[in-house]
């Protein structure tokens, strides 16, 4: 039972869309989920400093990247539309412009 307190103004619909293809491209397999198979081959782990000097693998990569993601209530290693949009809605309430809000998205998610 996890409560969505929601404090940010609502996000345009611009922003939405940037949103979801970034999740689009990230659910490779289409299911509306983000898991650790969808990250391979979409999210390169080489330059990730603990993966570099061998404290992590690939996989423990990938897993603290969607916890980033993950609602705190329910760290599944599973990221939902809902959990991703939730993540942005809180990035963007810092972000005043929607063109510097999808510009930052399209270089983060090479969109």
């Amino acid at each position: 039972n996890s409560v969505n307190i929601s404090l940010q103004p609502p996000m345009s619909n611009a922003r939405k869309e940037i949103i979801m293809q970034a999740f689009q491209k990230l659910d490779k397999t289409g299911d509306g989920v983000i898991t650790i198979e969808d990250l391979r081959g979409v999210y390169n782990v080489k330059y990730h400093p603990k993966y570099k000097n061998g404290d992590w693998t690939e996989d423990q990569v990938f897993r603290a990247f969607l916890e980033n993601f993950d609602s705190p209530y329910d760290k599944d290693g599973k990221v939902t539309t809902e959990e991703f949009m939730n993540y942005y809605a809180g990035v963007s309430a810092s972000i005043d412009t929607d063109i510097y809000f999808i510009i930052m998205m399209k270089n983060a998610w090479k969109l």
